[in-house]
């Protein structure tokens, strides 16, 4: 049993959710901020998910 078992559906899912977190953020609530900060929460989004679709699917 492998500590982190990761197919490419499950890279797929984080990576749409990286393009997708990083468009919001940039577009709406983190707009006035530093790109660093909105692609900072669109990366911690963007592991979650990818830890979501690892461990709960």
């Amino acid at each position: 049993m492998a500590v982190f078992p990761i197919s490419w559906q499950d890279t797929g899912s984080g990576v749409f959710t990286l393009a997708a977190a990083s468009l919001g953020y940039g577009l709406g609530p983190l707009a006035a901020q530093p790109a660093r900060t909105g692609i900072r929460y669109a990366l911690l989004a963007a592991v979650a998910a990818l830890l979501v679709d690892i461990y709960l699917y």
